[in-house]
């Protein structure tokens, strides 16, 4: 947060409670708006933060029941990215997932649903076709499912992770609950898998280590 950026509003609605003989604080709704700025010296990016937020109770620290405010962020712009992407990651997967951050505080599902595009797209870079042709010659589509079980026969492990954001991307795209711990898990996912797709790090580990090996070995047992 930049320091003294954050600025509330009690809505219209929430001032007319008050006069309501029921009242109680945790009827009280906000809007704010605020600064962010990125902490790494080679950027120093800043960023506008809006949201609602409202009044709830607390626990003090001797044990008293008090009244405290929250805030709870609904859009960010320019959003940071929440995850590291390779270098080499493709432009339009890259496109894809910067769209899942930035519908990532206002609308969980259809971030989910842009990370299971961003699959779709990462299966292209990778050259698994998007149709199959039967003994008969007929085309007919080959869906995500089909095309990470093909993926995984060929990289099991990453395979395996592409899978289980499939079925998380089907939740968001269906209309399924999507909790911000889900998709902040699918994101860590999601970059390991990246790194090992895209810069075949195990692939150039494994190789260091024949090297090794092959160097090594034969000089004693």
């Amino acid at each position: 947060m930049v320091k003294d950026s954050l600025v509330v509003e009690e809505t219209a609605k929430s001032r007319r409670w008050r006069d309501d003989e029921n009242w109680d604080p945790d009827w009280i709704q906000y809007t704010f708006t605020a600064w962010g700025q990125c902490l790494q010296p080679s950027c120093k990016q800043r960023f506008a933060i809006s949201g609602t937020g409202g009044v709830g109770p607390e626990v003090g620290e001797e044990g008293e029941m008090q009244w405290d405010d929250y805030f709870s962020p609904a859009a960010c712009h320019p959003m940071p990215s929440i995850i590291d992407l390779p270098n080499k990651c493709p432009d339009n997967v890259k496109q894809q997932l910067e769209s899942a951050f930035a519908l990532f505080w206002s609308h969980p599902e259809a971030c989910a649903g842009r990370i299971r595009v961003a699959l779709e797209l990462l299966m292209d870079h990778v050259g698994v076709p998007r149709k199959k042709t039967d003994s008969k010659g007929k085309e007919y589509p080959f869906d995500l499912h089909a095309r990470i079980d093909f993926y995984s026969s060929l990289n099991i492990e990453a395979g395996t992770q592409l899978m289980a954001l499939k079925w998380f991307g089907n939740t968001g795209s269906h209309g399924g609950e999507v909790s911000k711990t889900d998709l902040l898990d699918a994101f860590e996912i999601l970059e390991h898998t990246l790194v090992e797709i895209i810069d075949k790090r195990a692939e150039k580990v494994a190789l260091l280590a024949k090297k090794l090996t092959q160097k090594h070995s034969k000089k004693k047992k």
